[in-house]
């Protein structure tokens, strides 16, 4: 047997083990407690508890709509998992615009792919990078208890593609308020869907508004 191929199978099976032994052991008890988490949501908003990509997902009634939480998870980089609360209109579906909270650190720094939308809140330019098709439509739609929310955590939120889909995708509509990373924590949970339900309702506005 090549050397090369000793190693290769070593390193196969080392990581097969230490998945079994440490990650996936840590995996079982994380979805133990967004398990509980999102329990406590569902009786706190009426929500529906189900599953998505293997994870605990809520879907919670709101007016016309449905708000989901639930989590992205990705095995290869952990960079690239979120907790999220999005929900779909049909309002605005040529609209598209990022919200990213700015970061000092280099590996979590948002890469703004698109044209960059200037903020008439100075609070929100500091701290946040904005891309969009139209500016104007960004700033009707951050009003202020959209932007006391986002500067509290903060949150980032995309309006277009969902944020776990693929760049070919032509479904449009999805606006999701999402964190980085995967996180059970009651607090979190409630300003994502706060924070959606604020956007969602300032979208009925705006769509009212052009009839």
């Amino acid at each position: 047997m090549y050397p090369w191929v000793f190693v290769l199978v070593l390193g196969v099976i080392l990581g097969i083990i230490v998945r079994w032994l440490f990650i996936r052991p840590a995996e079982i008890e994380f979805k133990k407690v967004a398990r509980e988490a999102m329990e406590k949501q569902a009786l706190k908003r009426q929500g529906k508890l189900t599953v998505a990509q293997r994870m605990p997902a809520l879907i919670i009634p709101y007016k016309k709509a449905t708000i989901d939480l639930g989590y992205i998870s990705n095995e290869a980089d952990s960079s690239w998992e979120y907790t999220y609360a999005r929900f779909r209109t049909d309002n605005f579906p040529n609209k598209k615009f990022s919200v990213y909270a700015n970061s000092k650190d280099f590996f979590t720094k948002p890469l703004a792919i698109g044209t960059r939308v200037e903020l008439v809140d100075e609070r929100l330019r500091e701290k946040f990078v904005v891309t969009g098709n139209d500016a104007a439509f960004v700033n009707d739609l951050l009003t202020d208890e959209v932007r006391e929310k986002l500067l509290q955590k903060p949150l980032h939120v995309k309006f277009g593609r969902r944020i776990d889909s693929s760049t070919v995708s032509r479904e449009r509509g999805w606006l999701t308020v999402f964190t980085q990373g995967n996180r059970a924590q009651d607090e979190l949970f409630d300003a994502l869907i706060e924070t959606a339900s604020l956007l969602y309702e300032r979208l009925e506005v705006l769509s009212a508004a052009r009839e």
